[in-house]
């Protein structure tokens, strides 16, 4: 009987642990935030106060972030299917079916993924400065070998190339240090494989790619970047772009982020 009472008590634990950390704030329709790479939930912290004055926003830790363990692993890869599964069951279990789901940057191939396993749990993708293709093994790789080795320097290559400034670059490092190498590096390389495995026509949710900098002025170029970045076969797509804004739009050019997000919910209603 002892026996039998560790075991459901070890199941339950078990259970607890596969529901991603999160802040939940306001009241009103469901909008679930997912962070990229080395990032945490406080990435939103600028824009959720807005959000959460008429929605009910959920901003999650990806596994090993915030002090959350790190995510499953299998061949040295993290488990993105089983992360996007754990994110849709979030929102199920809060009851804000049917949600708004916005991932950036790592976080958009999340999104799309949980989209794309339960579309009754979504109503509409906002990626921001993101992509739903396999990124190349031969830009991650060495960046995962390298943390190995010395991760504040490897982090601050990296970072520096998309961030709009030192101060910047100085936040997400020390905040990705906070994440456990082997966590980050199981990420690097789940990123190197497409996230959608080739079902982009499958997702038929509307989407929306709010993307960094300009827009590229030569259609032919456009288009080969948009299939590069694996957006390309997707049922209902569109692009806006911030010329101002670096990477993380959200820190840039907040007004814009929420007004992007703002109209694309509306037409989500029509």
């Amino acid at each position: 009987m002892l026996f039998r009472a560790l075991v459901l008590c070890c199941t339950a634990l078990c259970l607890d642990a596969a529901v991603p950390s999160f802040r939940k704030v306001g009241q009103g329709p469901g909008v679930l935030l997912i962070h990229g790479f080395g990032g945490n939930k406080e990435v939103w912290a600028g824009v959720t106060g807005e959000l959460a004055r008429d929605h009910t926003v959920l901003s999650v830790d990806l596994p090993g972030s915030g002090g959350t363990p790190g995510p499953a692993v299998t061949d040295g890869r993290a488990d993105m299917g089983a992360i996007a599964k754990d994110l849709a069951a979030l929102v199920r279990k809060k009851g804000l079916v049917p949600c708004l789901v916005v991932g950036h940057s790592m976080g958009g191939p999340l999104a799309a993924r949980a989209a794309l396993d339960d579309p009754s749990a979504f109503r509409g993708v906002l990626l921001v400065d993101s992509f739903l293709g396999a990124v190349p093994e031969a830009y991650m790789e060495p960046l995962a070998v390298a943390l190995a080795k010395d991760p504040a320097p490897a982090l601050t290559a990296f970072f520096g190339r998309m961030t709009a400034g030192p101060a910047q670059t100085q936040r997400l490092v020390a905040e990705a240090q906070l994440v456990p190498t082997p966590a980050l590096q199981a990420y690097l390389r789940a990123m190197t494989r497409d996230p959608l495995a080739s079902r982009q026509a499958q997702l038929r949710l509307p989407v929306l790619h709010l993307a960094a900098g300009p827009r590229e002025a030569d259609p032919a170029k456009e288009a080969e970047t948009l299939a590069q970045y694996g957006f390309k076969g997707l049922p209902t797509f569109r692009a806006i772009h911030v010329p101002s804004a670096r990477h993380w739009i959200m820190w840039d050019a907040p007004e814009s982020f929420l007004t992007a997000l703002r109209a694309f919910e509306a037409g989500l209603g029509r």
